[in-house]
């Protein structure tokens, strides 16, 4: 068996044991285990919930919750990591925000390993910035960008940190997906 033919019987096991799986009928139809793919059925999951709802811990089994999920605060966002190469992908952005000693507006700089998809054009996906509170109202001397508080790694970020303090940070970057060669996604949340 050549390995396109191994690759592609590998594809078709993946997309029937998804298509088999309860709730199949407001599954995403394109899933494979290809970057691009996973982002597109998780922006497809994220925007179905917005709109009708349907009836551990991997891209699948994420969007499965996601479209599943029957409690009254529906969850409505798959939070993930990416890879370039071995080395998770840290993104950074900048946002201004009312200091409450002065009137004036200050920059604030945010490290993360976490994103939420916003939107994908062709080979380049929009992503938000996810950060936790704890990590989004540290003080104003003690900036993400000193070596003591600068993220080293996912882990670090996520370790022992509530679900339930995850945030949007509404900061968005652009990338290009051919940069990426793995994902890990977080278990679906409500943002």
């Amino acid at each position: 068996m050549s390995y396109s033919q191994k690759e592609k019987s590998q594809d078709t096991y993946y997309h029937e044991d998804y298509k088999n799986h309860k709730c199949s009928e407001s599954r995403p139809s394109h899933y494979e285990n290809c970057v691009g793919d996973v982002l597109e059925a998780i922006l497809e999951a994220q925007e179905k919930v917005k709109k009708d709802h349907g009836c551990n811990s991997s891209c699948k089994k994420s969007i499965e919750d996601l479209l599943c999920e029957k409690k009254k605060h529906k969850k409505n966002t798959i939070p993930f990591i990416l890879y370039c190469g071995c080395d998770p992908f840290k993104g950074t952005g900048v946002t201004a925000y009312h200091c409450h000693t002065k009137k004036k507006k200050t920059l604030k700089c945010i490290e993360t390993y976490v994103f939420k998809i916003i939107d994908i054009d062709h080979k380049c996906a929009t992503l938000e910035l996810l950060t936790f509170k704890s990590e989004h109202h540290k003080g104003d001397s003690h900036s993400q960008n000193d070596s003591k508080c600068s993220l080293t790694s996912p882990c670090k970020q996520i370790d022992h940190k509530c679900v339930d303090d995850l945030m949007e940070t509404g900061i968005c970057i652009t990338v290009d997906l051919s940069c990426f060669c793995a994902i890990t996604c977080l278990p679906a949340v409500h943002l």
